[in-house]
């Protein structure tokens, strides 16, 4: 497969797929495109702000609404917290408790707790507790499982 990268100076990005017969590899690389382009339509003050997956710090659920949390904003989203964690888990999000998931790209630090629950920092200093239950699935996202070289 032949892959060429042209810079431009202004305008949107552009993705071209040539292709001599939609074979399932071409049909993967759409789909991984469709996935890797989705923005979620959060609400904020000023109407509908589309939030980029990479702007997304961690996802909570609070007493059945999604929240989104970015560097400088909370947002309202109008998906399941497991509908993101389908939707994103191949792009660094992975769960952490029952309540939220977490970009694994923003965190700064773990710490073992008692009871073998982890405590995260953020980049922005923000802080979570990883659930017994989950902190297998979040060693496991960051690489770090006991035995691993």
């Amino acid at each position: 497969m032949k892959i060429t990268v042209e810079h431009i100076k202004e305008g949107e990005n552009e993705i071209i797929l040539k292709c001599k017969k939609l074979d399932e590899e071409m049909l993967e690389i759409l789909e991984l495109l469709k996935e890797r382009s989705f923005k979620i339509p959060a609400k904020t003050d000023e109407g509908i702000y589309m939030a980029e997956p990479n702007e997304i710090y961690y996802i909570e659920t609070i007493e059945g609404k999604t929240f989104i949390y970015t560097k400088d904003d909370v947002m309202e989203v109008n998906f399941s917290l497991m509908e993101l964690e389908m939707k994103y888990m191949s792009f660094g999000f992975t769960r952490i408790n029952k309540s939220q998931i977490v970009n694994i790209y923003y965190i700064k630090s773990l710490k073992a707790l008692i009871n073998s629950k982890i405590k995260l920092t953020l980049k922005s200093d923000e802080q979570l507790i990883v659930s017994r239950h989950y902190n297998f699935r979040l060693k496991e996202s960051l690489g770090i499982l006991k035995g691993e070289n």
